[in-house]
C-alpha cells in the first residue's frame, strides 16, 4: 500500500515536471515570435509614409476616360482609393501558405511515366477550370513541354498575328507566339496596341494560379532552335517564309498581318517565346463576343461606355442572369485578372462546350498585357464597378494578398519559370509595382459599391 502510495507520488510529480517544462518552452517560443514580429514590424510612422506613397501612385495612374459614363466613377474611386482602411495596406501572413503550396507544384517529380501528358488531357479540365486547385505533376508537366523534341511545325491557322503550332512527341500539340519586345519596352496608345508580349502570356498563367483562377492553358517560356528544331520539321507553307539574314535565322510566317517587311528573328539561331499546350480534342470551345467589348475606333465608343445602367441590361439575358450561371461573375473574374495585367483586349472568351453545367469562362491569349506599367487603364474594369458583384472566393483571394503580397508572391513564381527555362526575369519591378497599386483600385471599388445602398445586397456572390 505504502509503495503504491510512493509511486502515485512519484507519478504525480514527473507529471507536474513535464507540465512546467512544456508551460515554460511554450512561453519561449512565444516570446520569440513575438520578438521577431516586432522586430520585423514597421514603424508606424514609416508604414504611414509608404502607405501614403502608394496611395499617392494609385492616384495618379488611375487612367481618367474623358468620354465616356466611366469618368464619374473614375473620380469616385479616386476618392475612395485615398480613404481605404489601413488593412488593405498590410500583409496577411496567409498569403506564404498559398505561395509555398503553388511553388510545391512546380517542382519536378523524377522518373514520371512517359505518357505524363494524359494526365493533363484526360484527367484535369472540368466545367470550373483547366488545371485542378491541386496538381502535384504540374511542374512535371511544365518541364515536359519546355524539353520535348518538335516532329511538325506549321502555321497557327488562328489570329492576325505570327504564331507557330508545334507537334510535340508524344502527340503533344502547343502554340508558340514569339518574342517581339524586350521585358522594359513600354508600349504607348490605345491599350490594346502593340504586338502580343510573350513573357505576359507566362506571368498570366501564374498569375491565374495566385488568384484561384486556373482558367490559363498550361504555358511555358522555351528557346527554340529554329535552324535544327525548326525548320527540318517546318511544313512547306512555314518553310517557305524562314531565311538567314547573316548569322540570324528569320521567319514571317502566313497570317493576316505577316509580311516579309515584318519578320521575327532569334539571336543567330535561338529564338525565345511563350509555348502554350493546345487544350484537349475532346474539349470543345465556342467564342462568344464580350458584352464588355471595345470597338477599337477612336471617335465611337461602345454601349457600356455610354450608359451607366448597361449591366442591368446585360443581366437581361438569360446567359448573364446571376440567378441562371455564374458566366457574368466570371467575367467580372476575368475584368480583374486583365486590371492587374493591363490587358484591354479581351473582345472575345471561351466557353467549354462539353455537357458541362455552367462552364468558367476560359482566359485564353493573354498576350496583349503589360503594356504600360505608368498606366492604369481604369475602364478595363467595367463590369465590376458597373456591376458591383464579384465571387467570394475571387474577394476572399484578393485580400490574402494585400500590402505588397501579390508582387512578393508573383515574383516568385515567375522567377522560378526564369530559372527553369533558363532566361532573364519575365517581369519587370515596374509591372510587379503596378500590378499592387491597381489592386488597391479594385479594393477601392469594391468598398464603394459596398457602401452604396443600391449595391449592398449584390456586392458579394459566388454560384460555384
Amino acid at each position: 500500500m505504502i509503495g503504491r502510495r510512493c509511486a502515485l507520488v512519484a507519478l504525480g510529480g514527473l507529471l507536474i515536471l513535464m507540465l512546467s517544462v512544456n508551460v515554460y518552452f511554450i512561453r519561449m517560443i512565444v516570446e520569440s515570435l513575438s520578438q521577431k514580429t516586432s522586430s520585423k514590424a514597421m514603424p508606424i510612422s514609416q508604414f504611414k509614409l509608404e502607405q501614403e506613397q502608394l496611395i499617392s501612385r494609385a492616384e495618379q495612374n488611375l487612367q481618367i476616360p474623358q468620354k465616356s459614363v466611366a469618368k464619374d466613377m473614375a473620380i469616385k474611386i479616386k476618392a475612395e482609393i485615398g480613404i481605404l482602411p489601413s488593412r488593405y495596406f498590410k500583409q496577411n501572413a496567409s498569403y506564404s501558405i498559398v505561395l509555398e503550396r503553388l511553388l510545391t507544384e512546380l517542382r519536378i517529380t523524377p522518373n514520371v511515366r512517359e505518357n505524363i501528358w494524359s494526365i493533363p488531357n484526360n484527367n484535369w479540365p472540368d466545367a470550373h477550370q483547366l488545371i485542378p486547385p491541386v496538381a502535384p505533376e504540374l511542374g512535371t508537366i511544365l518541364d515536359t513541354l519546355r524539353k520535348s523534341k518538335v516532329t511538325r511545325a506549321d502555321n497557327a491557322a488562328l489570329g492576325t498575328q505570327l504564331k507557330l503550332m508545334l507537334t510535340l512527341e508524344h502527340g503533344m500539340k502547343a502554340m508558340f507566339k514569339p518574342q517581339w519586345y524586350s521585358r522594359d519596352a513600354i508600349i504607348r496608345g490605345p491599350v490594346y496596341h502593340g504586338k502580343d508580349r510573350h513573357n505576359a502570356e507566362a506571368v498570366a498563367f501564374h498569375l491565374s494560379s495566385l488568384l484561384a483562377l486556373r482558367r490559363v492553358p498550361v504555358t511555358v517560356v522555351r528557346k527554340l532552335d529554329l535552324r535544327n528544331e525548326v525548320r527540318p520539321f517546318a511544313t512547306p507553307e512555314l518553310y517557305a517564309t524562314m531565311y538567314q539574314d547573316g548569322n540570324d535565322t528569320c521567319l514571317y510566317g502566313v497570317c493576316h498581318y505577316c509580311s516579309p517587311a515584318d519578320p521575327v528573328c532569334g539571336i543567330g539561331d535561338i529564338l525565345e517565346g511563350a509555348l502554350i499546350s493546345w487544350l484537349p480534342r475532346y474539349l470543345k470551345l465556342v467564342k462568344h463576343r464580350h458584352p464588355w467589348q471595345r470597338t477599337y475606333k477612336k471617335n465611337k465608343l461602345a454601349a457600356w461606355e455610354t450608359d451607366d445602367n448597361y449591366c442591368e441590361k446585360v443581366k437581361e439575358s438569360k446567359a448573364y442572369s446571376p440567378q441562371s450561371s455564374s458566366r457574368l461573375l466570371d467575367l467580372i473574374d476575368t475584368a480583374i485578372f486583365d486590371f492587374l495585367m493591363d490587358n484591354g483586349d479581351r473582345h472575345h472568351y471561351e466557353l467549354t462546350q462539353n455537357n458541362f453545367h455552367n462552364p468558367a469562362v476560359l482566359l485564353i491569349d493573354n498576350g496583349k498585357s503589360l503594356g504600360n506599367p505608368d498606366v492604369d487603364h481604369f475602364d478595363i474594369l467595367a463590369p465590376l464597378y458597373q456591376c458591383c458583384m464579384i465571387h467570394k472566393t475571387t474577394w476572399d483571394r484578393l485580400k490574402l494578398l494585400s500590402g505588397g503580397s501579390l508582387s512578393i508572391a508573383l515574383e516568385k513564381l515567375v522567377a522560378h519559370e526564369s530559372m527553369m527555362a533558363d532566361v532573364e526575369h519575365l517581369i519587370t519591378d515596374s509591372h510587379l509595382s503596378a500590378m499592387d497599386r491597381r489592386l488597391l483600385t479594385i479594393y477601392a471599388v469594391v468598398e464603394y459599391c459596398l457602401k452604396s445602398k443600391k449595391y449592398a445586397s449584390n456586392v458579394i456572390l459566388d454560384h460555384r
